[in-house]
């Protein structure tokens, strides 16, 4: 029987477990290796922080999502180390295999310096460390309601202006402007400081405008510098500035995770795996979504989102099909379907396939829609093996 592995149980690594056990027959034997028992919904960070969704909506449990694929695919919570040939080294355990797929996404680009600041300085990559940032966000909400405290200004430094900064500093700001509103608090204010040389840097200049335009509406305030160094409650900016913060998010840049960096296949200078035109590593290695550097059609590189994780786990899925029934391999051409970029409550910026924007309200049902769907599909796999063995389990008693 062939094995092949999933390391990481992320976007990519889902889509892959997904096309694998869709199109293979029993002689396939599918693991899925993941530190974490769950699929942590990225995507939904924003709302998490703001209490717009709760923690079981945030995530997928794996063993029960992996087990809804049938016998022959099964989970292992275990922390990945290394690669020897063709066994994976884990913490507790070993498991040779045909093929393995590297899907074990990124982290934040905490420089040491910004890594030293400790429990001020957070990022929102990890379910963890955005339960941090939303405890406390929600700690400075419930002081506005104390007399002793209620006219002091807190000051929130988000990092970093990509997707996940601008998302994150634009949902924080229309909550505690809607929240102080309903609640008419005469309070001081909550400060949220983008701080970036560059807004969606990679987004053409009419969906730069549009998000610079909806920030500023939200009293988001931009600063258009580099951040030097983080010291003790106080940031260092590349003019010699400086901003004092109450806590700081950081969503600038990705790095390779730890596993990444223990292996010694070849890697690009910003330390991601450097695959060939089919997402391999080696003839039976797979590397995907942001653990590979990867490139579209016009040799640019492909942006590290979800959809180009689930794009490149179809791929490595099919070749690994394709390497077994020894037949032609697919070219990894992955290219962007449109964005949908989240700007504070009922407002999103949705950016089509064709080159046209749809913002506001409209824009916002189209990126609860996709988001939704891909949850829910999600959630009724895993649903349906805690229902059978909850019935099991009735039986018998």
């Amino acid at each position: 029987m062939t094995t092949v592995l999933i390391i990481g149980g992320g976007y990519g690594g889902i889509r892959a477990l997904e096309t694998l056990a869709a199109k293979a027959d029993n002689r396939i034997n599918i693991i899925l290796i993941d530190q974490h028992t769950y699929h942590y919904l990225q995507t939904e960070s924003y709302n998490l922080l703001v209490s717009k969704r709760s923690l079981e909506q945030t995530f997928v449990y794996l063993p029960s999502l992996v087990s809804s694929f049938g016998d022959h695919a099964r989970f292992v919570c275990d922390e990945a180390l290394s690669i020897e040939n063709q066994t994976l080294v884990c913490r507790h355990s070993r498991f040779d295999f045909d093929y393995a797929v590297i899907a074990t996404g990124s982290v934040t680009r905490f420089s040491q310096d910004f890594r030293a600041k400790g429990a001020y300085v957070l990022g929102v990559k990890s379910l963890r460390s955005t339960l941090h940032a939303k405890h406390y966000f929600e700690e400075e909400l419930f002081e506005r309601l104390e007399g002793c405290r209620h006219q002091k200004s807190f000051t929130i430094i988000v990092i970093g202006a990509g997707l996940s900064g601008v998302e994150v500093a634009a949902e924080m700001q229309e909550y505690f402007n809607r929240y102080s509103k309903e609640h008419a608090l005469e309070c001081g204010t909550i400060h949220i400081k983008l701080v970036a040389k560059h807004i969606l840097n990679t987004q053409p200049a009419d969906v730069v405008a549009a998000a610079t335009a909806r920030l500023n509406a939200l009293g988001v305030e931009w600063v258009a510098h580099h951040v030097s160094s983080v010291e003790e409650q106080h940031v260092v900016l590349d003019n010699n500035d400086t901003i004092d913060f109450d806590f700081t998010i950081v969503t600038g840049g990705i790095a390779p995770s730890p596993f990444i960096d223990n292996l010694s296949y070849s890697k690009k200078p910003n330390g991601f795996l450097a695959v060939d035109p089919y997402l391999r590593l080696s003839p039976t290695l797979f590397a995907i979504g942001d653990a590979a550097a990867v490139c579209n059609p016009s040799g640019e590189a492909v942006a590290p989102t979800a959809q180009s994780a689930e794009a490149g786990g179809d791929i490595a899925a099919n070749n690994i099909l394709a390497s077994i029934a020894k037949q032609p391999l697919q070219r990894a051409n992955i290219t962007l379907r449109g964005l949908a970029i989240a700007l504070g409550g009922r407002y999103a910026l949705v950016v089509t396939p064709y080159g046209f924007c749809i913002g506001g309200i409209a824009g916002w049902l189209i990126k609860q829609s996709i988001e939704k769907l891909y949850k829910i599909r999600l959630k009724r796999r895993a649903a349906q093996i805690s229902v059978r063995q909850y019935q099991c389990h009735e039986r018998d008693q």
